[in-house]
């Protein structure tokens, strides 16, 4: 049943994705989208530093398995932060990439057990 939940999970993902995504197929993350699942310990935060290209949008979605509140952050070279929109741990993020650069991702989860979350980028 957690197989089904991850693979749900990834396919719900990848239609935000689409739907929030630029017209190029490779705008965005340098080397394409991706996704992955990481597991947050409670009360505490996961980080993942990618790089975005400038002219589009660093969009990041996440999906949870629905056990806690997870909150998505999005933060750049020069402090900048953008707090991900939605409900519960199903959240999206966009930031404006005005120079070429990595993004720090952070993940919080705000509950008392871990959290599995998939994360993805355009």
């Amino acid at each position: 049943m957690k197989r089904f939940t991850h693979i749900l999970a990834a396919t719900v993902l990848g239609a935000a994705m689409l739907a929030l995504g630029g017209q190029r197929a490779d705008a965005g993350r340098i080397g394409g989208p991706a996704t992955d699942i990481v597991t947050v310990p409670p009360s505490q935060s996961s980080y993942f530093d990618v790089a975005f290209a400038a002219g589009s949008p660093a969009v990041v979605a996440i999906t949870g398995g629905g056990t806690t509140n997870v909150d998505l952050f999005v933060h750049d070279a020069d402090g900048n932060v953008t707090q991900g929109v939605g409900f519960g741990d199903r959240k999206a993020a966009a930031i404006g990439v005005y120079r070429t650069g990595y993004f720090r991702i952070e993940i919080r989860n705000n509950g008392l057990v871990p959290s599995t979350v998939a994360v993805g980028t355009n």
